[in-house]
């Protein structure tokens, strides 16, 4: 006989929404405890549903549901964070759904992420309180090494020597950086300039605050943004839906450059 319990209490990002018949609707959740689920809202599409501000995508809430026999059922929700602020920017808007979409594919169904939940949260709150389109370009650099596709970036990814400082070959094949020694093996790649990857290293160790405190240039966004969409793409072996729009991004979003402390240099 079962004992488990025919309910269950999390927080949860709302990722997406499909509309099911007339007024129902499955949503794709990302839990700390649960991982990603899908689960349905009965009714949710009627004007009248108490649910229906608080299961919208790319918002927080403190969800109750029952266990049913295919989709678990939504029976309240009540939100703990709608990100207003990056819903009436359309950049930031289409930023967070690129974020979210990530998640979405890198992830398997009910595996529990809870580093990855507080990740894709900071990075929901880092745009809601304004910070610069760069945190994407953190954000996907964890991303890959959360789901275990972590960018070699100290040594190189072939022999495990160091890597000089000079413009460097990025190998996605490889797995990350290529010495000179290593590069006729290390296949097709880019080369990627000292500062992108001073970058990306310092990614690799900052918070998300203070990488967004970096100014960079448009010229190193724009390296920092093909290196890591390639490395996503070859993952997930196919072109995200919003990251064309992604790419489309202007840059003006982001403070004039001036020199300070926070400059990669």
């Amino acid at each position: 006989m079962s004992t488990r319990p025919r309910s269950y209490n999390t927080e949860g990002v709302i990722l997406r929404r499909r509309n099911l018949g007339e007024a129902d609707s499955i949503f794709t959740v990302f839990s700390p405890t649960e991982g990603k689920f899908d689960a349905i809202a009965r009714a949710v599409r009627k004007p009248k549903s108490r649910m229906r501000g608080h299961l919208e995508p790319l918002t927080r809430s403190q969800l109750h549901l029952a266990h049913g026999r295919n989709l678990d059922v939504f029976t309240q929700a009540e939100t703990i964070a709608a990100y207003l602020a990056v819903r009436d920017d359309l950049d930031r808007l289409t930023l967070a759904i690129y974020c979210c979409e990530l998640v979405d594919r890198f992830t398997a169904d009910r595996a529990s992420q809870s580093e990855l939940y507080d990740l894709l949260v900071d990075l929901l709150e880092a745009l809601d309180a304004g910070a610069s389109p760069t945190v994407a370009r953190y954000f996907e650099l964890r991303v890959l090494a959360n789901t275990g596709y972590e960018i070699r970036l100290s040594h190189c990814a072939i022999c495990d020597g160091p890597i000089a400082e000079e413009d460097t070959l990025f190998s996605v094949a490889s797995g990350g950086l290529v010495c000179g020694g290593c590069r006729s093996r290390g296949g097709s790649g880019r080369l990627i300039s000292v500062r992108a990857i001073k970058a990306m290293r310092f990614a690799a160790n900052a918070t998300m605050g203070q990488f967004a405190g970096l100014r960079l240039e448009a010229e190193l966004e724009a390296e920092l943004q093909r290196v890591l969409g390639e490395a996503i793409r070859s993952v997930l072996e196919r072109e995200t839906n919003s990251g064309r729009y992604v790419e489309a991004l202007a840059v003006p979003l982001r403070p004039p450059v001036h020199e300070s402390p926070g400059d990669v240099q």
